[in-house]
């Protein structure tokens, strides 16, 4: 009994941490992993989402915020410009915390799929207009496609350490 609560404080302060690690890790894996026909998508969307739907309070918007000047940075793009893509994703999903809506994984992976859509074609459509003139439009698409399939393969991770860590320690 004395062995479970020594290590409780410790078991607290790490399921506080895998939200941001978890993401920051997958914000690094985006670049390493290397982008077919030119296309890299923006993985770091995931973590942002499914935290989000699931533990707002463990997941502060200042690590959106973060987030999206790093991918500014990496990518090369305006900076505040992805940061802008994250914390709107962020904010749709906390604010339907106020409506009673399935959290089911089919429900989250309809979500997801709707609201990228929208944010990578306005991140298109303003980059296009403002940034680059020729960027093309097929790899935008194919980008979001490789970004929706890979959303089932980060989800069952996440939701693991969801279930066993964080909401079992972070109260």
């Amino acid at each position: 009994m004395v062995r479970k609560s020594k290590y409780k404080w410790l078991k607290s302060f790490l399921s506080k941490q895998l939200p941001w690690l978890s993401s920051f890790f997958i914000l690094v894996l985006s670049f390493v992993f290397i982008p077919i026909y030119n296309v890299k998508a923006t993985l770091v969307l995931i973590p942002i989402f499914f935290w989000g739907m699931k533990k707002v309070k463990c997941f502060d918007f200042i690590f959106v915020m973060l987030f999206g000047f790093i991918q500014d940075f990496l990518d090369g793009t305006q900076f505040g410009f992805n940061m802008f893509i994250f914390l709107s994703i962020y904010f749709v999903v906390f604010y339907q915390k106020f409506f009673p809506l399935d959290e089911s994984f089919s429900f989250s992976y309809l979500a997801f799929c709707i609201s990228t859509l929208v944010l990578i074609l306005l991140k298109y459509f303003v980059i296009s207009s403002m940034f680059i003139e020729n960027i093309n439009f097929f790899n935008i698409l194919l980008s979001w496609a490789v970004l929706i399939l890979c959303y089932p393969i980060f989800y069952w991770p996440l939701n693991q350490i969801y279930e066993r860590v964080v909401s079992k320690y972070n109260a």
